[in-house]
């Protein structure tokens, strides 16, 4: 039993369209930047997946990290920025209210601090201020480094499974199983890596006709490729064009210069 390669490029390719074209057209308030296919492992396993789509936006990028930053800060028991519309809940209990004690100040007991006490308050306040300026200098630092890691291809802005659209099945049961039938079976008789290189190199040219039939629905640079940590470089080389990897990856854009 062989595989029909351009079928089943043209089968996922039509299906990918329809439901990428529905998402964003769905939401036409917003800026979609990418699209992926994932989900199908390179390692040998029992059977060849079929790929999931998966599509992000802008806004929603941003929009996730608030709400994951929002949660890290609650899971460490720090105060998160509540929205303006945020209401306790009418069955949250109330910690008791802790009872005002009556304060006496008798004219006495005021004392006025003299000219070697005032020293000490504003050496105190010096360390104060260096404090300040070494916290400022560390958070400088680690916004720089945040910013960084936020735009790196192992950043969540580059995941698919951390998109908002993340898990789009192209295929439903039965042609998913049937190609997917198809494609273990002739791994079995050709060999793992020549048929997985051939399935790769069918949903990189899917990852091409998407970018090209979708870029004038959005409004930003429509990234599309094909996404496996193993093999990156080699994949985004291929779904890229050489505008984008100098443009979004310049260090691997410098490695294909480099060849």
């Amino acid at each position: 039993m062989g595989v029909d390669w351009a079928a089943l490029e043209e089968a996922i390719r039509v299906t990918a369209l329809r439901h990428a074209a529905e998402v964003i057209t769905g939401h036409p308030d917003q800026d979609f930047y990418a699209i992926a296919l994932h989900g199908v492992s390179t390692e040998e396993s029992e059977s060849i997946a079929m790929p999931l789509l998966a599509l992000n936006s802008v806004q929603a990028l941003e929009r996730d990290r608030v709400t994951a930053s929002r949660e890290e800060l609650v899971e460490r028991g720090e105060d998160a920025d509540e929205p303006a519309d945020y209401e306790d809940r009418s069955d949250a209990q109330l910690e008791d209210p802790v009872e005002a004690e009556d304060v006496t100040l008798e004219e006495d007991s005021v004392v006025i601090s003299d000219a070697e006490d005032d020293d000490e308050f504003e050496g105190e306040d010096q360390d104060f201020d260096d404090e300040e300026d070494l916290d400022q200098v560390l958070a400088s630092l680690e916004e720089g480094l945040d910013q960084d890691d936020s735009e790196s291809f192992y950043s969540d802005k580059w995941e698919p499974s951390d998109w908002h659209w993340s898990s789009i099945d192209l295929c439903e049961d039965p042609a998913a199983g049937i190609w997917s039938d198809a494609m273990t079976d002739l791994a079995s008789h050709e060999g793992w890596e020549p048929t997985i290189r051939r399935y790769y190199g069918t949903l990189v040219a899917v990852a091409n006709s998407l970018r090209e039939e979708l870029q004038q629905r959005t409004t930003a640079d429509l990234v599309c490729y094909v996404a496996d940590e193993e093999h990156a470089e080699k994949l985004l080389k291929l779904c890229l064009t050489d505008q984008q990897l100098s443009k979004y990856f310049p260090q691997l854009a410098q490695l294909v210069e480099g060849e």
